[in-house]
Parts: structure tokens; sequence; C-alpha cells
């Protein structure tokens, strides 16, 4: 109690006896953290790095695609973009099996919170096709130019592995083939979703696409159909499932198997709200909307409007989450004939065009249930139905027919079953203008309907004839389960009635 009380020194004591700015910039900094000026000890250290490492890792959790931005911002300073890019493009490569070469242009945008990817190159092809070279070389093919020939990409060994490249019996090439070059690809990541096993990538942007479709090395054989359920994408952790997906100015040459003749396939634009790897066709086809051209022929893909009645209003007052119309005018009747067969009676068309309009209904989810003003929508509609149905089946912009389409026979297969839910789509077929051509022997078609059929024939080539044929197609929420094309599965189990004149 007789030692005298020692005075603590302040943080303005210390201030004062600093004799410089960095002194006191030093002194702020360590009262700030320990408030004294004594030294760090390992208490202290741990703390920071505790500190630090939490803080990064909640950054990364919160910001994931400005933390990415951070680190690709640094490594561009460096002059590591392009080893960075090659990192990528190897991993990703390895990861699906199809060549994805990136530029060394990795640009974070601050201001929209993107990550953009420029001048991205997507092939797949043969191995014979691919350059067994320097791997520089995969970066000047990403460029557009076809460099596996020139002399100064080769080595001495790939002359005697020429032959052995160019045998490709042993290669499976019965798939589509394509090459891609997009222009830019803007994403924003998300780690907590990678950790939900839904991806990395939250949305992205794809603009400006050009490349090749080849399909010529497809075949079908005839003694062994191929079943369409069995190529349907079996669901894998860490599958991509996008909020929304955004394609600009994509145009693609498409190159058909039978020597049929090339034509090309746009889309101007399309928003996808969600974009799902396991329901690729299904989102694609409840897509927000969707404008394009295929073979010159313009479509789109959008929600349907009737007279009277607003969109929501028929979402709302029914059972379906969602309405969608596909339509498309204009196109070539050589594109059916591909599609189905060279023999029998559609081959026997010249020439032709096609209308089609698809009006697809999409069920509710289970979960959300029914709502409260189905019953009096149902009511409404039960009384309005004599006054407004010759309105509202009216689809707009197609001319009114002068007799409505023959009914097919309905039967006990028609009536939904309530046990799953169900996608519905009517189809509105108008054939224009078709010529044909009758071959005089035909094993089709009977000695009298071989006799019946040409006056018919001979009538629609002097005429401009119109064709309507109307289909109801029903299938299970569970045949677009991992369908990325048309082909969701075997469409003769289906419940279809189609109806025409």
């Amino acid at each position: 109690m007789s030692i005298p009380h020692l005075h603590r020194p302040t943080k303005d004591d210390l201030l004062n006896a600093a004799g410089g700015f960095w002194q006191r910039l030093r002194i702020r900094f360590r009262w700030i953290f320990l408030r004294s000026f004594r030294r760090y000890n390992v208490d202290d250290i741990s703390a920071f790095v505790t500190w630090f490492f939490m803080s990064q890792t909640l950054w990364l959790f919160v910001g994931t695609t400005t933390f990415f931005s951070v680190i690709f911002a640094f490594l561009n300073s460096l002059r590591l973009q392009e080893y960075v890019a090659r990192a990528i493009s190897d991993y990703m490569t390895g990861e699906t099996g199809i060549t994805i070469i990136f530029e060394s242009a990795i640009v974070p945008k601050w201001k929209d919170s993107r990550i953009s990817f420029k001048n991205v190159y997507v092939t797949r092809r043969p191995k014979r096709n691919r350059i067994r070279s320097d791997r520089n070389a995969d970066y000047s093919v990403a460029a557009g130019y076809d460099l596996s020939n020139h002399p100064s990409y080769h080595r001495f060994e790939d002359e005697e592995e020429e032959a052995m490249s160019d045998d490709l019996s042993e290669e499976d090439t019965n798939y589509s083939m394509f090459d891609l070059n997009v222009g830019s690809i803007d994403v924003t990541l998300s780690l907590a979703r990678w950790f939900q096993g839904k991806g990395l990538v939250t949305d992205a942007v794809i603009k400006g696409v050009r490349g090749v479709l080849d399909r010529r090395s497809v075949r079908w054989d005839p003694d062994h159909p191929a079943d369409p359920a069995a190529y349907r994408h079996v669901s894998q952790p860490g599958d991509f499932e996008l909020e929304s997906l955004q394609l600009e100015d994509v145009l693609v040459t498409v190159y058909q198997p039978g020597d049929f003749r090339p034509y090309t396939a746009s889309i101007f634009r399309a928003d996808i709200r969600t974009f799902r790897k396991q329901w690729l066709f299904y989102d694609f086809l409840s897509a927000e909307n969707v404008v394009g051209q295929f073979d010159n022929c313009l479509f789109s893909l959008h929600r349907p409007q009737s007279i009277g009645r607003t969109t929501e209003q028929d979402l709302n007052d029914g059972q379906w989450a969602r309405m969608s119309r596909f339509r498309i005018d204009g196109v070539n009747i050589d594109h059916l004939q591909a599609m189905t067969t060279q023999e029998g009676p559609i081959s026997w068309i010249t020439s032709g065009k096609v209308d089609a309009v698809l009006d697809i209904k999409f069920p509710r989810d289970r979960d959300d249930g029914l709502p409260l003003n189905a019953l009096i929508g149902e009511i409404a509609d039960a009384i309005t139905t004599a006054a407004s149905s010759a309105v509202s089946d009216r689809i707009p912009g197609q001319r009114e027919l002068a007799k409505p389409p023959l009914s097919a026979p309905s039967d006990d297969s028609d009536v939904q079953e309530e046990d799953s839910p169900k996608v519905i789509i009517d189809i509105d077929l108008r054939f224009r203008d078709l010529k044909a051509a009758v071959p005089i022997f035909t094993q089709d078609l009977s000695y009298t309907n071989n006799a019946l059929i040409r006056p018919i024939v001979a009538f629609m080539n002097a005429n401009r004839t119109l064709v309507p044929i109307h289909c109801h197609v029903v299938r299970d929420l569970s045949d677009f389960d991992g369908a990325w094309t048309v082909n969701v599965g075997n469409w003769p189990y289906g419940r279809h009635r189609c109806e025409g004149l």
C-alpha cells in the first residue's frame, strides 16, 4: 500500500510523446485494438487470424461474385489471366466432357455485380477432329480458325498416329456435334447454392452465339428402335439450377442427317425465369418469352391472351400454374417429312406450308393447393360459356374455319386422372397450299382408296387449300423429368386425341 500509484499513459500522452507521422499512426492503430501500446501476444495474433478468416468466409458466402471479382482483378493485374482461363477451361472440360475454352478476358463487372467471360469457345467433336498438338492451338481455334493441319502445330509423332486417329470404328459418333463461339457470358455466383447442390451459378446472361450444330452423324436402327426415355438425364448432385437465364443474339446453322438442306435457327431474345438441368425442356417451355426464327420462319413463346380476360385471371380461376403459347408460321413441309419417314402418304407431298399454335398448360404444385376462388371462377365460366365460347376459343390471328372440326370419339382414356399432375398441350395445325403427287402403283392404299384419293389430290393441286388438324395431348409431369428434347418418352402410351377436317 505504501508503493505510489503509477500513472498509466493515455492515448493523448502517447501522441504528444510521438515524434513523427508514422509513430502517431502506429499508436492510433494499436490503440484501436489493444487500448494500450504494449506488444502483441499470442492471444492477440490468434484473434486477428480468426477475425480475418471468419470475415473472408462470411464475405465468400454473402458476396461470392464480388469475392471472385476481386481475385480475378488481382490476377489480371499480375498478367496471370491467361493461366487462370486455361485452368478454368481444363476444369470445365473434364467435368462436362465438352471442350470449353475461355479466352484470357475474364472481366469483373462491378456495376452489375457480375463476372463476364469474353469469347468462349464450346465444341463437341470426335477425338480425331481435335487438335492433338500443343494446347495453345486450342486458343487459336477459339478465334474461329481451324489450325489442325497447319505444319507449325504438328510434331513428329503426329504423323505416326495419323492412321490410328483416323479410325473411328471403336468410337461412338452417334450424337449431335457442335461448334459454338459465344461473345460474352455474364454470371452471378453463390457459394450457398453450391452447398445446397444447385450449382455455383445463380443466373446467367449469354449474348452473341454463333456456330454450327452438326447432326449428320446421327443414325437410327429400324430393327432396334431406341427408347427416348432411356436417354433422359439422371439427376446428380451439383446439377445447375439457374434462377434466371437470358439469351440474346443466338444464331446457329443446323445440319440434319439424310442429306437434308442446311438451315438456320436463331433466338433474338429469351427470358427464362428458372432453368434447371434436370428439367431443361420443361423450363424452356415455361419461359417468360422467347422470340426467334426457324428456317426463316418467325416463332414466339409467350403467355396467351384472350378477349375479355387477362392472363392472371385465367390462372387464378383455374387449376393451372402457368399457360404458354408457342406459335410458328410458314414452316416448310419438308421438315415434317424429314422427321417422320420417306415412305407412305406423307412422302407424296411435294410442297406446302404449316402454321402451328401450341397452347401448353402447366400444373400447380401440390403444396400450393387449389385457390379458394377456383369454385367461383368455375361458376362464372359456366354462366358465360354460351356467350363467350365462340370468342374465347378463337386464337388471335388465326383465320376462322368455315365449319368446326370433326370431333374424334371419346373414350375412358380421355378422362384425366387426379393421381399425378398433368401437362396439357392443345395443338392447332393448319396445312396451307399443299401439293402432292400420288404414285401410280403403291402398296400403302387399297384399290378403292387409290381411286378415291386421286380426285382429292387433283383438287388440292388446282386450288389453294387449308387442312386444319387439332390435337389434344396429355402427358404426366414425370415424363419431363430428365428430358432435354421433345422426345420425353414413349408417346403412344400417353393420351392423345386428334381431330380435323
